[in-house]
């Protein structure tokens, strides 16, 4: 799980790299809920394109995965509308 964490991370800076209009943003919360959220914000405004929240506690790794892949489609261009 630690790789795909340190993967995102990455994405997270390519994307910004990448797009000149999105950009990302993470948290995650250390206590009971081990909560990360994950969102995909446009610069001009702030507002949210995408957002997903993970419950770590319950071993996400195929929610990990789709996260992943949607990183993928952005980092890509096709959404840099």
């Amino acid at each position: 799980m630690e790789e795909k964490l340190l993967k995102l991370l990455k994405m997270a800076n390519t994307l910004d790299e990448k797009q000149d209009k999105l950009y990302a943003q993470i948290e995650y919360c250390a206590d009971h809920t081990k909560k990360l959220e994950i969102s995909i914000r446009k610069k001009e405004d702030y507002s949210y394109v995408e957002k997903c929240s993970v419950m770590l506690l319950n071993n996400p790794i195929s929610k990990l995965d789709g996260i992943i892949k949607i990183f993928e489609e952005y980092i890509g261009g096709a959404s840099n509308e």
